[in-house]
């Protein structure tokens, strides 16, 4: 289920008909506040097209939140005509400011519509880890979404395929203060969703092994401090 945000903005609905840059980004949300409240509120003919030029406005200013909901409208096309391209586009960028609602579409998006969204564009690795490793972080905190400690361990292992040091060792330590960690999770599933968005070469599975194996693997704090333990060397 996709997360709305109150605000909203677009990578490519069309530019408005003006720009005006505000002072501040506390300028900034709050007209794109009061654009979605009118946007909502939709009593009068044009309230909705006014209060969207506000919250597109504010968007294109820098506004997160608004580039989140912008993405929402357009990838369920609601208001304006339904573009995946695009509101992958506007969740990438509210995904890379640090908004968990944001990351979280982002990478559904990925899973669920890969070739759409993602055309000839090869899958951005570290992009990839970041924002799965924040959605985690928000879900098992409450902070930024919902909190729900099975989607966001599911989402803090599939940080740390793709190589976000921080949830590597997050995992690393918890198995090996916890073994059963993670056991009840689907892993077989999340190996092969990363596995299928990494190059040749960069998975984790290794060649040859089993996805059953392989998930069992998973299950050791070993495996996780190996890989820290060649991040490490990569970068000396």
């Amino acid at each position: 289920m996709k997360v709305i945000w109150i605000v909203l903005l677009s990578f490519g609905i069309g530019m408005l008909p003006f720009h005006i840059r505000a002072e501040s980004p506390t300028q900034v949300a709050e007209s794109a506040m009061e654009g979605y409240h009118l946007f909502m509120r939709d009593s009068l003919p044009d309230d909705r097209q006014k209060g969207y030029e506000m919250m597109l406005t504010a968007a294109w200013e820098g506004d997160a939140k608004a580039a989140n909901n912008i993405g929402w409208l357009l990838q369920e096309g609601e208001f304006v005509d339904k573009d995946m391209s695009r509101a992958f586009q506007w969740f990438e960028r509210a995904s890379d400011q640090g908004l968990p609602a944001a990351a979280l579409n982002y990478m559904e998006m990925i899973l669920k519509h890969r070739d759409e969204v993602l055309s000839k564009r090869i899958p951005d690795k570290e992009r990839m880890a970041k924002a799965s490793t924040l959605a985690a972080t928000a879900m098992l905190q409450g902070r930024g979404l919902p909190y729900d400690s099975k989607r966001g361990e599911e989402w803090l292992l599939r940080g740390a395929l793709f190589g976000d040091e921080n949830a590597i060792m997050t995992v690393a330590q918890q198995l090996e203060m916890y073994p059963d960690s993670f056991s009840y999770l689907p892993l077989e599933e999340i190996a092969k969703e990363c596995d299928a968005l990494l190059p040749e070469g960069e998975k984790n599975k290794p060649e040859g092994m089993g996805l059953s194996e392989f998930a069992d693997l998973m299950l050791s704090p070993t495996f996780w401090y190996r890989l820290i333990n060649d991040k490490i060397l990569m970068h000396n």
